[in-house]
């Protein structure tokens, strides 16, 4: 499971960073370490943070989680080296293309 998630995170990764330039990979090495660690980060902080926050997020009616979906990017790119974001809001909309992309790529995953 945590296998076949990072290599679809590697490849949509790899996908946003060829159609938006608000995160660049610097190499190959940078692309393999970001994609796990926002994986690990998808299964071990993000249930936590949305647990924290969910009275924030019955409140704004969910629109909350684009917040934290871009703080587990702009994690991801502070822990691994070689992995630049222009700003907080590119993290935003680098998880939104990453959720469309995602979502068109997963059926064709094993």
């Amino acid at each position: 499971m945590f296998v076949r998630q990072w290599l679809l995170n590697f490849v949509v990764l790899a996908l946003v960073s060829l159609l938006y330039k608000g995160i660049q990979f610097a190499d190959l090495t940078a692309l393999v370490l970001g994609s796990l660690v926002f994986t690990a980060a998808q299964f071990v902080i993000k249930p936590v943070l949305v647990f924290l926050s969910l009275p924030v997020t019955i409140l704004t009616f969910g629109l909350f989680l684009l917040v934290i979906n871009g703080v587990i990017v702009w994690l991801m790119a502070e822990v691994v080296p070689g992995i630049y974001l222009t700003s907080f809001g590119a993290a935003i909309i680098t998880w939104v293309l990453i959720s469309l992309i995602g979502l068109l790529l997963k059926p064709f995953m094993l």
